[in-house]
């Protein structure tokens, strides 16, 4: 199908609460578009806003099938949580839409979810775990929400504090590989 360019975290889109699905939606068409995007940035989770698709949508790895080789996607259609465990784990999470930023966030151990799958049938589940962990990481994104918002400023603050040193450490470490790499193609010029 198709990758899209995802937008930029601040843009307008990302923070629209998001009805429904329109009923003219081409159901398989956005989610093979979400699926190829999702993989083209190497994310677990990917919600329409995100490439600027204000569609009640979004795509997730099953959690149970990461580390095989056929990976399982999951297309959520007008998703909804309908409860929540009183128990909450904090975790690290990041975003595609954050490159690079990771914030420990607290959530629900557990949820019960709602949600139609492509082809509008509804489907009811129980999670926990890292498929819990994505769902409502996505299901933010819907609402017009993100894993930012979950924190306070200070945490905020400091994660992207963080964000930008391993920033400049990774553009110093580039330079000086390709620094030394032109270093080797130079001697191996001198000596031939």
């Amino acid at each position: 199908m198709a990758v899209f360019k995802l937008l930029e975290s601040d843009n307008a889109a990302l923070q629209v609460k998001l009805e429904d699905c329109n009923s003219e939606l081409n159901r398989e068409e956005i989610k093979n578009n979400l699926i190829d995007t999702m993989k083209a940035y190497e994310g677990i989770g990917l919600s329409a806003n995100q490439i600027g698709v204000l569609e009640r949508v979004f795509v997730m790895y099953d959690a149970s099938t990461l580390d095989s080789s056929d990976k399982k996607v999951i297309a959520c259609f007008n998703p909804k949580v309908i409860s929540e465990s009183v128990n909450t784990v904090m975790i690290e999470e990041g975003c595609l839409s954050y490159p690079g930023l990771w914030i420990k966030v607290t959530r629900p151990e557990s949820i019960g979810v709602e949600y139609e799958d492509e082809n509008g049938k509804v489907i009811r589940d129980n999670l926990n775990g890292l498929q819990c962990r994505i769902f409502q990481h996505e299901y933010d994104h819907m609402e017009g929400s993100d894993f930012t918002k979950k924190v306070s400023k200070l945490k905020l603050d400091m994660a992207i504090k963080k964000q930008k040193k391993m920033e400049k450490l990774a553009t110093k470490l580039k330079e000086r590989t390709e620094a030394r790499l032109e270093r080797d193609r130079q001697n191996q010029i001198l000596m031939s």
